[in-house]
């Protein structure tokens, strides 16, 4: 597994782990195996909604544009 996030030993009650802990977590493999996905096709997913959402004009544009 992962390094875990300095912060989770600071104020764990604030922590949220990072995406790659997440993926690294030997239950979220087990998941994802169960379900066909690997690491790297979620990733990839993320990644396209990512850009997706980036390349959307903001709501501050709209209202510019209207």
């Amino acid at each position: 597994m992962t390094s875990v996030n300095p912060a989770h030993n600071a104020r764990p009650h604030l922590y949220e782990p990072t995406l790659d802990e997440i993926l690294a977590d030997p239950i979220i493999g087990l998941i994802l195996r169960r379900d066909g996905l690997t690491v790297n096709a979620v990733r990839a997913a993320l990644d396209s909604a990512r850009q997706t959402l980036a390349d959307r004009p903001s709501t501050q544009d709209l209202f510019q544009a209207a």
